[in-house]
């Protein structure tokens, strides 16, 4: 398993390379999905990858930081 965060760390790293130096207009540009620009998309890369860390590493956190979102994402 630890391969896995190794790998998840490495690819992190890679990503915040590559948008390191965006202006803000490539910030800003839309991408495939839906009415996501590329800062949507990496703040919710970064917000899974922090999520993951947080329950491997600490369940009692993850849980109390994912009740409000799990509430509001059943709530539709």
């Amino acid at each position: 398993m630890q391969d896995v965060y190794a790998d998840l760390a490495v690819e992190g790293a890679e990503i915040g390379d590559l948008v390191s130096e965006l202006s803000p207009e490539e910030w800003a540009t839309e991408t495939p999905a839906a009415s996501w620009t590329v800062r949507h998309q990496v703040a919710h890369l970064a917000y899974v990858s922090r999520m993951v860390r947080l329950a491997v590493s600490d369940a009692d956190a993850f849980e109390a930081e994912i009740a409000p979102v799990r509430e509001d994402f059943q709530s539709g």
